[in-house]
This record gives structure tokens, sequence and C-alpha cells, in this order.
């Protein structure tokens, strides 16, 4: 499940042929994608090193080990950079708990088993990147005004996707979904926050178990009440 990929528009063709296109422009575009990957996983390793207010260009660049000039081509700012990165970030989360419910069965096995893949994908350096920079938008004004739209489109595309996920499992009654939906996000995003804290993997497992016990009482009343 993705909302936002990473992978870019190819450009418009020139008049060149295909082939001859292909030969004078394709490495070029090769290069110049890996690249932006290449500071993008650098600065992803940055925010959930250092944190949002120390992961400045410069320490980007040096992450990287690339060149000023081969940054700001891609990335003139720090706020595009990290709107970049807040992209990537999304369509990789959403990548790898499609990834975990792949093998799934739809209904309420998938529906249960979201949680837990969720978290899974939370916790790792994309995601807790895209925590930093959340963060960082309430201090950055010009990050304050760009994020937004980022983070509402990964939030829309959550709740459609858990919304068609929870009536395969025959569950009618979407405001309660969406609701539980918000109480999740909002619980693991804390929870993420307090494990970087605390270092403390066993307590935070507990209070996911508990948040995945309180789902499959969720599910369960939410059936029962469809079926009447």
């Amino acid at each position: 499940m993705a909302i936002v990929s990473d992978r870019r528009t190819p450009s418009k063709s020139s008049g060149k042929s295909g082939a001859n296109a292909a030969t004078v422009r394709g490495p070029h575009a090769k290069r110049s994608a890996a690249m932006r990957v290449r500071v993008i996983d650098a600065a992803i390793d940055c925010l959930t090193r250092l944190g949002y207010s120390a992961t400045t260009l410069q320490v980007v660049i040096d992450t990287a080990g690339v060149s000023r000039g081969a940054v700001l081509h891609h990335f003139p700012t720090r706020v595009d950079l990290m709107i970049a990165v807040a992209e990537y970030a999304a369509g990789k989360q959403n990548r790898q708990v499609a990834r975990l419910l792949a093998d799934t069965v739809p209904g309420m096995d998938r529906f249960v088993a979201l949680t837990m893949a969720t978290w899974d994908a939370m916790v790792r350096p994309p995601s807790i990147a895209l925590i930093e920079i959340m963060m960082g938008s309430r201090s950055d004004p010009e990050l304050g005004a760009r994020f937004p739209a980022v983070h509402e489109a990964l939030e829309r595309y959550q709740r459609e996707g858990v919304w068609e996920t929870a009536k395969e499992a025959g569950i009618t009654d979407k405001a309660s979904i969406e609701a539980m939906i918000h109480l999740h996000n909002a619980a693991m995003r804390g929870l993420v926050l307090d494990l970087m804290y605390s270092k403390d993997r066993k307590r935070t497992d507990s209070a996911m178990k508990l948040l995945l016990r309180y789902k499959k009482q969720l599910a369960a009343d939410l059936t029962k009440k469809s079926s009447k």
C-alpha cells in the first residue's frame, strides 16, 4: 500500500529516437535518481539518529558523502529535502505494511493483523524520520506550511485502506473505524517516541499488545452490531 511513490515520472522524450534517447539520457537519469535516493537515505539516517534540529543540510551532505552542489541540485533548501524525505518515508511505510499483509487472508484476519504490521513499519527508520519531520514542522514556519499536505495524504490513504479492510471483515460502522484509526496513529506515534527515549522495548510491546486486545474487542463489537 503506497500513498506516495518514490518513483518519479519519466521525463518527456526529446526529438531523438527512443534507442538513442535511452543511450544519451538513460544513464544520466539513473545516476540522478540514485543520487536523490542516496541523499534521502542519508537524511533518514540523520533524522533517526540526531533528530530534526540537528539534521542540517551540511550534516546530510557529510553523511551522504557527496558534494554540496549535488545535493542542492536536487534539494535547493533544507525544507525541500524534508518534504522529499516525508513523501519517500510515507511510501516506504505503506509498502512495508503491504508486504507484511500480502499473505494474510482478507477479512477479520487481515483487519486484526493490520495493527501489528503498521507498528512494525513505524519503528523502522523511515517512519521515525517522518515523525521527526512532523515534530519539526511545529517550529519551522516554511516546513509547517508545506508538511500538512503530505501528512494529510498519508492519513487519507490510511483511512481509506483500513476502511476497505474493515468492510472485508463485515464491519459497517465507518465513524467508529475512523476514530479507531486516529487513536491507533496517535498511540503508535507516542509509543515510538517513548521507545526512542526509554529504549524499553518490552514495555512498549506490552502496550501494543493491549492496543491489539482493544482492537479485537472493538472488531467483535462492530461485527456483532453490523449483523443485527
